[in-house]
């Protein structure tokens, strides 16, 4: 179930958007990125974190238990399940 696809090979970035947000300007174009365009959006139906605790798949998701961090990893069932709720392609 993808939402993205890869538009553009991984490379160091000359242009930085978002660059005023950065703290250390330092470490900026010098990661290769790749460019993604969104191919299915789950905004129009969000799922609740209060609905995630309810749910038996998807109350141990790290977002729930672990909320401060920043990248959460989900397992294949768990997307499967988000994809179900959301009514996702």
């Amino acid at each position: 179930m993808p939402i993205a696809e890869v538009i553009a090979p991984a490379e160091p970035l000359k242009d930085i958007p978002d660059r005023n947000y950065w703290i250390d300007k330092t470490r900026l174009g010098y990661k290769p990125c790749a460019q993604i365009k969104f191919t299915t959006k789950l905004l129009d139906n969000p799922l609740l974190r209060s609905d995630c605790k309810q749910d038996p798949i998807l109350q141990t998701l790290l977002v729930i238990r672990a909320p401060n961090s920043t990248n959460f990893k989900v397992t294949d069932e768990q997307w499967r399940r988000v994809h179900e709720l959301t009514g996702g392609n």
